[in-house]
């Protein structure tokens, strides 16, 4: 868990290949109480890169929390989460999902993802602090999205697709 996070910046890592929703995003970051040290990567490759400390990412901060384009270039977002879940070194992190459309929303609210863990775009202030206030809480569980034919044979009771992780 995230300790004593009121007493330095948080570590945020904004994975966003969108120049203006990234523009969007950091100055929503900066407008939250809680001061923010924002490290921007363009794709799914380059947050690896900096996740991982490799080659000129080898000083890049470790991040309290990675905010997460679903649909980029070269590495999408789901892509980056299955390599951060097989990773035991980054799949504590928590990621907030960030999506453009209306369907995605759906989607992830389909598998039960709490609002908390994706927002729509463009971030909005209320959503940022939500998350932030949450940091203490999250169980660190890893976000899957499952396959699509995982999906379709997962249904919760209410026809809702089930979401596989423990989350409060």
């Amino acid at each position: 868990m995230v300790t004593q996070i009121e007493d330095r910046p948080v570590e945020v890592l904004l994975v966003e290949d969108n120049p203006a929703d990234a523009r969007l995003a950091q100055d929503t970051i900066e407008q939250s109480s809680q001061e923010a040290n924002i490290t921007h990567a363009e794709d799914g490759e380059i947050a690896l890169a900096i996740l991982r400390k490799e080659g000129e990412y080898a000083s890049a901060p470790r991040p309290d929390l990675i905010l997460l384009d679903l649909r980029m270039p070269r590495k999408d977002g789901t892509e980056v989460l299955a390599e951060l879940n097989a990773d035991e070194d980054l799949v504590s992190i928590p990621v907030m999902l960030l999506t453009g459309t209306e369907a995605e929303a759906s989607l992830l609210e389909s598998y039960s993802i709490p609002p908390s863990r994706y927002a729509r775009k463009p971030l909005q202030l209320e959503q940022f602090n939500r998350v932030l206030g949450a940091l203490g809480l999250f169980s660190r569980q890893p976000i899957q999205i499952p396959t699509e034919s995982e999906a379709r044979q997962a249904t919760a009771p209410e026809g809702r697709r089930r979401w596989w992780w423990p989350f409060g």
